[in-house]
């Protein structure tokens, strides 16, 4: 029923990409370059819904965040508005990249960088890692990871911010096996874990295969 209601809604709606104000949601008021008849989640502010209420308590107002895996700049760009801290979007593609400097240069007012680089456990030429951008750029008390079947890696070069600096994490997990080694991790590390389902009803049909989302809270007790 509510599938069938979206699809009659983005009949109803003008074609083609531009720039657009989001209108509801964490990220309300920023404005994103997007296609109404693709992309209507984030302009009503119901992308990936199912971790808003995690999104919320995690990013306070003066926190400072990654968002690793930066894509087409939403997240960096609701975690901004959220907080009002520096965010630092990483996107090892360099196309990715400039359309997020463009999207983000529609947002003076946002306290943002894009780092082109890949995130994981090395640090090389083209590879950094938490610890490393921890160290140079600024340490986040908020991290989002979403690369494609990384996140395990990534987390492998976090281990330094993860014991001195407890920052939360949600990550989302592209297979059982991913999943199960990014919840030891942070086990070892003394967060607390939930797992984040898709939606029944909301399920974004693009997403195939295992996926889900971790949400990691430190325990400071």
């Amino acid at each position: 029923m509510i599938q069938s209601c979206v699809r009659q809604l983005k009949r109803l709606l003008p074609k083609g990409k531009r720039y657009r104000k989001l209108l509801l949601g964490p990220a309300a008021g920023c404005v994103m370059e997007f296609d109404l008849q693709l992309q209507l989640r984030p302009y009503f502010g119901i992308y990936e819904f199912e971790l808003l209420p995690h999104f919320k308590r995690m990013v306070r107002p003066g926190a400072n965040c990654f968002d690793v895996g930066g894509k087409d700049g939403y997240d960096a760009l609701m975690m901004a508005n959220l907080s009002n801290g520096k965010v630092a979007s990483f996107e090892c593609d360099h196309n990715e990249a400039e359309h997020m400097r463009r999207t983000f240069a529609q947002n003076p007012g946002l306290p943002i960088q894009v780092v082109e680089s890949f995130v994981g456990s090395e640090d090389s030429e083209g590879h950094t890692t938490i610890d490393r951008a921890s160290r140079d750029l600024f340490v986040p008390d908020f991290i989002k990871l979403d690369i494609e079947g990384a996140e395990d890696i990534a987390l492998e070069g976090a281990s330094e911010t993860l014991a001195a600096h407890r920052p939360s994490l949600i990550i989302e997990v592209h297979g059982a096996d991913k999943e199960e080694r990014c919840v030891s991790t942070l086990r070892h590390f003394d967060y607390q874990i939930t797992i984040v389902n898709q939606s029944r009803f909301l399920k974004d049909s693009a997403r195939t295969g295992y996926n889900r989302w971790i949400a990691a809270y430190p325990n400071l007790s």
